[in-house]
């Protein structure tokens, strides 16, 4: 009697659990509670876009985000280039894949159609493939476009360029993203380190069980947040960490990742260092693209202070950032393009005149703050304006 009892327990505690799950799972539906994971391992770059994933993206903004076969958010694309094509492979972080804007408001998207539009008379069309990925370091970029664009066999390579986590991000010491590959210097040579292979975050994400937890998550919510749950956790103890080890060695940061004082006046030596190797890396891209016989442009992403709207609220930032050149970052990298030979489109200033003129915020969204974080549907309709306007002048 009494062990029929003990298994009856087990079975009505079993039940619970079931019932509480399903419970928890109606409600976050019901609720539009859905964290989907876009992301896997990639041997080459540490991370890369989950090829067939999809789902809601409601953090920021809101849009239904679909990753293709191939892993990009775009349509789908043959590898052979269509005849009398004209292919721009882009590059970038979140700018450019852009999960908070539907696909067709993208400014890679706008881009394509207008340079089709301005480019119809000499009989050739314009393909745009997006190889951007959520928080990709330039470093992770280069590496994009040697393992994974070459095989496009693209005409001109466009580099979304974000002064305001690419710096950092290209910095092992500054990123708290320690799962990703990095270029150091050694003996005076910028060299690649993949030691991200033996980090937790890549080792966990490759392994079996948590390739498992992502095929589970396409059906439960619960699994997705418990993984937001445990990225959070993981970046705080990262920060902790960092900040740690760098005052152990006797230096200072005011924080990882984006420090905008350090963005646009680099006094410290490891901002300088990181500005160091940003330039670097993006030399070697460029060397590339020569050899390939291809073109290579860069855009020059806003910073959400350069284009508010607000005109005392820009000077406030600028007495905030040490009375500096709030376009210090896109005219380094406008001064290199000069040096190396590459073109440079400065997205900030036009964007920050139009902004001014038309009272509008292109960086926000209501469902956070307007005048932070990526651009809106605005912010990518004005840049793909003034990006088709130079492209179509070259093409």
């Amino acid at each position: 009697m009494k062990k029929n009892n003990y298994l009856m327990n087990i079975m009505l505690i079993i039940f619970s659990l079931i019932v509480s799950f399903l419970v928890i799972e109606v409600g976050m539906r019901i609720a539009k509670i859905e964290y989907p994971i876009f992301q896997t391992f990639d041997f080459h770059r540490g991370f890369s876009l989950r090829p067939n994933a999809s789902g809601w993206w409601l953090r920021e903004g809101k849009a239904y985000v679909k990753i293709n076969s191939q892993g990009l958010r775009d349509s789908e694309h043959k590898k052979e280039k269509p005849a009398n094509t004209i292919r721009i492979a882009l590059l970038g972080d979140s700018f450019a894949e852009a999960r908070s804007v539907p696909i067709n408001k993208t400014f890679w998207s706008l881009m394509e159609n207008k340079l089709n539009l301005c480019h119809k008379k000499n009989n050739q069309k314009i393909e745009v493939i997006n190889f951007g990925v959520t928080e990709y370091s330039t470093a992770q970029q280069l590496l994009t476009l040697r393992h994974y664009v070459w095989n496009y066999n693209p005409d001109i390579i466009l580099l979304a360029f974000f002064s305001g986590n690419d710096i950092s991000d290209n910095s092992k010491l500054l990123t708290n993203k320690k799962y990703r590959p990095f270029f150091i210097f050694k003996n005076n040579n910028i060299v690649l380190d993949n030691s991200f292979r033996n980090t937790k975050p890549y080792l966990m994400l490759k392994s079996d069980i948590g390739q498992l937890a992502i095929k589970i998550s396409n059906y439960s919510r619960i699994v997705q947040i418990l993984r937001e749950f445990y990225v959070k956790q993981y970046f705080k103890y990262q920060a902790k960490k960092s900040e740690k080890d760098l005052k152990n060695k006797g230096k200072t940061i005011h924080e990882p990742g984006i420090n905008y004082l350090e963005v646009f006046n680099p006094t410290k030596k490891i901002w300088k260092d990181a500005w160091k190797i940003t330039e670097s890396i993006i030399r070697l891209m460029n060397e590339e693209i020569k050899e390939k016989n291809s073109k290579f442009f860069i855009i020059t992403v806003s910073a959400p202070a350069q284009v508010h709207p607000d005109v005392n609220f820009r000077k406030n930032f600028i007495e905030k950032i040490g009375k500096n050149d709030l376009f210090y970052p896109d005219n380094r990298i406008k001064k290199l393009g000069e040096e190396e030979n590459f073109l440079v489109i400065n997205l900030a200033q036009p964007m920050q005149k139009y902004a001014g003129e038309n009272q509008v915020f292109l960086h926000g969204f209501k469902n956070t703050i307007m005048g932070e974080g990526h651009w809106n549907i605005e912010g990518h309709n004005i840049s793909s304006q003034i990006i088709s306007k130079k492209l179509c002048k070259i093409l």
